[in-house]
């Protein structure tokens, strides 16, 4: 690959890259939990460490407020999260202990993965994802527009 690729070649890279990523989710999540649905980890991962209330999940989902508070009592009844009396839902030791498992899982298969790169590239390879994240990780903070669809 060139240092300066064209933008379409480097668009190319760049969804390869993700469907890499993607398919390193979904092998993790299988592994770690698989009867916890594809919408139940992204709740999961939604909540993260913090507590939240289920109108910053909807939104943080992109989806409406009714499918949101469905999804946390999903969880809920699975005890995942449990509802503080403040109104705001968390994750309970179960649910994080899945979040965790998910992540150690994840990183062991990007490990074996980056083991079979040669030497040399690895250094190139660490740092190439790490610009990436650093260049992605700003969208996190960017509203999200609801699709038509």
């Amino acid at each position: 690959m060139p240092l300066d690729p064209e933008p379409a070649e480097a668009e190319s890279a760049a969804e390869h890259v993700a469907e890499s990523m993607i398919e390193l989710f979904r092998r993790a999540h299988e592994d770690v939990a698989p009867t916890v649905s594809d919408a139940q980890m992204r709740g999961l991962l939604a909540l993260g460490c913090a507590p939240s209330d289920a109108a910053r999940v909807a939104d943080d989902l992109g989806v409406d407020r009714y499918r949101a508070a469905e999804l946390l009592d999903q969880l809920e009844q699975r005890t995942l999260v449990r509802r503080l009396p403040s109104g705001e839902i968390c994750l309970t030791g179960a649910g994080k202990c899945v979040l965790e498992a998910m992540r150690q899982r994840r990183r062991q298969l990007l490990d074996q993965v980056l083991a079979t790169a040669a030497a040399q590239d690895r250094p190139v390879l660490r740092d190439a994802l790490a610009q990436l994240h650093g260049l992605v990780s700003p969208l996190a903070r960017v509203p999200r527009s609801r699709s038509p669809l």
